[in-house]
Formats: C-alpha cells, structure tokens, sequence
C-alpha cells in the first residue's frame, strides 16, 4: 500500500512539474520587403545584425501572450534595437530584463 501511495506521488508530481514549464520562447516574424535587421541563431537568440555580439549582453524581452505563465523573445544587441524587432513584430513587450553591470 506504501508503494503505490508513493508512486501515485511521483507520477503528480512529475505530470504537474511537465505542466508548469513553459517554453514560451517568441521569434519574430520576417517581414516581407523589409530590411532585415536581426538573424536567429541556433539557441533561439534574435542576434541583431551589425552589432558586435561580444560586446553586447542578453536581454530578455517580455511579450504579453496567451501563455498562463507568459512568453519571452531573448534577444542579443543593443536593447533598442530588441524592442524594434519585438515591436516590428507587432509583440506587445510588458519588460525587459537585462544583467547588472
């Protein structure tokens, strides 16, 4: 009887930790005719172009989505240039995160 109870644990806590992450990751669109500013490398990050990559930090942009926990553009360069590709893309940005420095 103590086994199952403890299984019966594992699996709800398993299927409720599954439940919770989120992969709320926002890549912008490509907008036909337009310049294109940004690329997108092989992790999800929007790298902007002409920018040196070295230099610049991460940021996490926060776009408003109908994802309960919310969704998130991770972006590389100056931070006005990440909020003009978000808003390009017509992503609402709620707010940005970005290291200390």
């Amino acid at each position: 009887m103590k086994k199952a109870i403890e299984l019966t644990l594992i699996v709800f806590v398993v299927s409720f930790l599954t439940s919770c992450a989120s992969n709320g990751i926002v890549l912008p669109k490509t907008i036909p005719g337009a310049v294109k500013t940004y690329t997108v490398n092989q992790k999800g990050t929007v790298e902007i172009l002409g920018q040196d990559m070295k230099a610049q930090s991460k940021h996490w942009l926060y776009i408003r989505c109908n994802h309960w926990s919310g969704c998130y553009m991770r972006c590389q360069g100056e931070i006005k240039s990440c909020k003009k590709v978000a808003k390009d893309s017509e992503f609402l940005v709620g707010y940005v995160v970005s290291p200390a420095k």
